[in-house]
């Protein structure tokens, strides 16, 4: 398994509420399964998506981390992607060089 996380800041929380959205609507089509989409279970209830794709062999968890209320000065709102997946395996037969 191979387990990569990352973020993205920088960019108005306006911006990342559509981000979201956007993503929620995008990765079925791509095919993507959504497994929940909502606040997740931390005290902020930070808005979260989580999605599967059987064919790619991996899963996504991502938060909309808003902190523009948030008396920690220097700390800014991201999108956190924790994206997790199958090492990649030649298939039967075939040799990777």
């Amino acid at each position: 398994m191979i387990h990569h996380p990352w973020s993205l800041s920088d960019v108005s929380i306006d911006d990342m509420k559509r981000a979201m959205e956007r993503l929620k609507d995008e990765l079925p089509r791509s095919g993507w399964n959504i497994t929940s989409y909502g606040p997740d279970k931390s005290p902020s209830a930070s808005l979260e998506l989580v999605a599967d794709s059987a064919k790619k062999k991996a899963s996504v968890s991502i938060r909309l981390l808003d902190r523009t209320h948030r008396p920690h000065p220097g700390a800014p709102s991201m999108i956190y992607v924790d994206l997790t997946s199958e090492c990649f395996q030649p298939p039967k037969g075939k040799n990777v060089d």
